[in-house]
């Protein structure tokens, strides 16, 4: 350290002021100050000769926003927990860089480690740990083989929240069987120098070959690692094998930029259960497949997988066979960047097999459902280590050899970002346009969810991240949909607007599902249409779906209307020459999906409601919140211009793209489910087209304006509603009509109307402040017949 100052030390009694919380004393350590006192180990140490031995019920707790140093290794005795956390509150993860020793022979370099478990254990929490003194870039030449290592067996390791940076070998190291080896949110970033070590360095996790009954790997990021990023292998006596892993989960994970020198998972030998899903390997075995190389084959020796040429199999993922693991492999995507697609390119190597025949047996049929491949980019992370690969590659390089006399950091070294910046600046997350972002269980996003901490939050409550998981197919949810009261709406050839007549329902119509959550609009339509096409004058001629909101139903300003399409073919299939995928909408704030079915086509999408607006009108997403909208389905039939449309809205005319008053009206209700009203919410003005599937007749005269004469009876709007509502409805022929209100008892509890009427529509108010809270069903009678809804009254 530049300028680093030594205070005087004081011998005397070691003070600390603790606080006890139940079992726990907390202790602080306070941020480094220059003093030999200071640094971490030698605070513990005080600790713990003042406690007279070391206390499991200490906690140590290191303040955030600060920076530490560590000299010396901290030794924890069998059967003691070592308790590392920062504090509660905000502020940025403290630091501890490990400093010189001043001791050996290499008095400059720090510590082989940070801390050794001799048969004790570790809980570490939300704390950085970097393997030298970053602010000094060149102490890389010093660097340490390890942060945390075991002597002896019987140690846990619990970390949580941790950042480790900056190592020659490995972050953690079981030289000796352990209980539980637990790692959940942290970062593992720059495993491996050629400064002190070679190619076969360079871990994240190195079980080495001891046994682990529990391992635990979930919702962490792993970042520029030279070798594998867990490894479990004996290397002096691969077919002798490892210790068990008896159950191992690996979920969640994100895995960027890895050279996979000797693999990526190398597991060893595996117990009961192996879970292996939803992770994300973003150029996680960017060095490939290589049959020829026989210095990385020579660590595949457990798999009994050989190639023709004699070396081992080189895969992704590997164990020593055995026949009673139950493995689950399953949503795991992997990238393979333009960079690291060029240097395969180069070289002439293929990506690799993530599984290892072995285990792709033991999957059986749900070895497709194990990995798929995809493209997206990840938010900011360092370059892929192309350099350090081609100069192993190189002849002039490493030549395909562990040597590294030749290699020259300045050059050949990979991007090694400080740890601040994994720590601030590091974003691995990816658009939610991307089939990842709902590629693992229960619809979330794979790899890492730290990465998206409010799908994180539902995610650890046990909740589905989305109620609906858009891939073109109809979910559970809209099965309990039932009609326009509560989000089913079907478009039949009849509710066709000026645009054009179907000639029947197999010509067009359209079946709609819709749904909503705090963060998006769900719709999904299953669209009969007999010609398919894509080849218009204009777009929005095409067949597609159009969706237009009136985020305030409350005012007629024109152009107040936000709306956006999906066609039903896209850009790339056969004769389609113009397509839109919602292309007003940015790539986060969208998904959607389609699907070819028999007689037509499914369209599936979703919109975050944050950008369904027009110039200050907004949509609060939350029941009871009421906007207005429109939606058309058309239909083009291969030819220049559309042939017909189907409409749901107040009024059925194409013009309600810019005209507000046309759109019908839309309620948000309780369990994700919504109300549409084909009635205006501003004019009262009110579509009696049935969208509920029943057979229906328009005639010359309701297309010139005039509502048909027909029997039905309307929703009351509002509903829910407190204390007044109106009801429509039309009489087919005049007579004495009633329109009587019963409670759930069948008991009658107001007459509404009861009088001579003429045939048409009618509308009636009811004032229900009379009445207390509950559910009523309004009946409409007239010439002996009848019509019964439900209502709802909240007060």
């Amino acid at each position: 350290m530049k300028d680093k100052k030594w205070g005087i030390v004081v011998i005397g009694i070691f003070l600390l002021a603790i606080s006890v919380f139940g079992q726990e004393v907390i202790v602080p350590i306070r941020p480094f100050d220059g003093t030999d006192e200071s640094f971490v180990n030698k605070q513990i140490v005080a600790d713990t000769v003042a406690s007279g031995g070391m206390s499991s019920d200490h906690v140590y707790v290191f303040q955030r926003d600060a920076i530490y140093l560590a000299n010396a290794t901290f030794t924890v005795p069998n059967g003691k927990w070592l308790k590392l956390r920062a504090e509660e509150g905000t502020g940025k993860k403290p630091i501890i860089y490990l400093w010189e020793t001043g001791t050996g022979s290499s008095p400059t370099r720090p510590p082989g480690n940070f801390v050794v478990l001799n048969g004790g254990n570790l809980e570490m929490k939300n704390i950085c740990v970097a393997g030298y003194y970053e602010p000094e870039p060149d102490r890389v030449g010093g660097v340490q083989g390890g942060l945390i290592n075991t002597t002896a067996a019987g140690s846990s390791i619990i970390l949580d929240g941790v950042i480790l940076s900056n190592i020659a070998g490995q972050h953690v190291r079981t030289g000796q069987n352990t209980v539980k080896v637990q790692v959940t949110n942290s970062i593992f970033a720059n495993m491996g120098a050629l400064t002190t070590s070679n190619l076969g360095a360079g871990k994240g996790i190195d079980l080495r070959e001891a046994a682990c009954d529990t391992f635990i790997v979930v919702n962490n990021t792993f970042v520029n690692y030279q070798d594998r990023a867990i490894r479990h292998y004996n290397f002096s006596n691969p077919q002798a094998g490892t210790g068990e892993i008896k159950y191992g989960r690996i979920e969640h994970n994100t895995f960027i930029n890895g050279m996979g020198f000797h693999g990526l998972l190398s597991l060893g030998n595996v117990g009961p259960e192996i879970i292996i899903k939803n992770n994300l390997f973003y150029d996680a075995f960017a060095l490939g497949e290589d049959s020829t190389d026989a210095t990385r084959a020579a660590e595949w020796a457990n798999t009994g997988e050989i190639y023709p040429n004699g070396n081992n199999r080189i895969t992704w993922i590997f164990t020593a066979p055995n026949e009673v693991t139950q493995w689950t492999v399953r949503n795991n995507y992997y990238v393979i960047s333009d960079s690291g697609q060029a240097f395969l390119n180069d070289f002439g190597f293929g990506p690799g097999s993530p599984l290892s025949y072995h285990i792709n047996k033991r999957l059986g049929a749900d070895s497709v459902n194990a990995f798929t491949q995809t493209q997206l980019t990840l938010g900011n992370i360092p370059k892929l280590m192309t350099n350090m690969m081609r100069w192993y590659e190189s002849p002039t390089g490493a030549n395909k050899t562990k040597q590294t006399t030749n290699f020259v950091r300045e050059r050949d070294d990979f991007d090694r970002r400080v740890i601040q910046f994994y720590r601030d600046t590091l974003d691995a997350s990816y658009p939610i346009s991307s089939v990842a972002y709902t590629g693992a269980d229960g619809g979330y996003p794979v790899g890492d969810l730290n990465w998206y901490p409010e799908l994180k939050a539902k995610w650890e409550q046990g909740l589905p991240a989305q109620i609906i998981t858009v891939d073109g197919e109809k979910d559970d949810l809209y099965s309990q949909l039932t009609g326009p009261d509560n989000g089913y709406l079907q478009l039949r050839a009849y509710a066709y607007n000026d645009n054009g007549k179907p000639k029947d329902d197999a010509d067009l119509s359209a079946k709609i599902w819709t749904a909503w959550d705090e963060t998006w609009f769900y719709l999904y339509a299953e669209v009969m249409d007999d010609t398919l096409s894509g080849n218009a004058n204009n777009v929005w001629e095409e067949d597609e779906i159009e969706l237009k909101f009136d985020p305030q139903a409350t005012d007629s300003t024109k152009n107040s209307i936000w709306d956006t399409r999906l066609t039903a073919l896209a850009l790339g299939e056969a004769g389609v020459v113009k397509a839109d995928n919602m292309d007003n909408v940015p790539a986060t704030s969208k998904q959607f999906a389609r699907k070819i079915i028999p007689g037509g086509y499914a369209l599936e999408l979703a919109i975050k409601w944050s950008v369904i607006k027009s110039g200050t009108e907004i949509i609060t997403p939350a029941p009871g919140t009421l906007f207005g909208m429109a939606i058309n389905v058309h239909d083009n039939d291969g030819k220049a211009k559309r042939q017909a449309s189907v409409q749901w809205a107040a009024v059925l005319l194409d013009a309600v793209w810019n005209t507000p008053k046309y759109c019908g009206t839309v309620v948000l209700l309780p369990d994700h489910k919504l109300q549409f009203i084909a009635r205006n919410n501003m004019t009262g003005k009110t579509n009696p087209v049935p969208y509920d599937g029943s057979d229906y007749i328009r005639d010359a005269v309701q297309e010139a304006g005039v509502k048909p004469l027909v029997f039905w009876l309307g929703q009351n709007y509002p509903n829910p509603f407190n204390p007044t509502t109106r009801i429509a409805f039309g009489l087919d022929k005049p007579g004495f009509t009633t329109l009587t209100l019963y409670n759930v008892l069948g008991q009658k509890v107001d007459v509404v109307l009861a009088k001579q009427l003429t045939a048409g529509s009618h509308e009636v108010e009811l004032d229900a402040s009379h009445l207390s809270s509950g559910l009523y069903f309004y009946k409409l009678e007239s010439n002996g017949r009848s019509l019964l809804k439900k209502m709802m009254i909240m007060k």
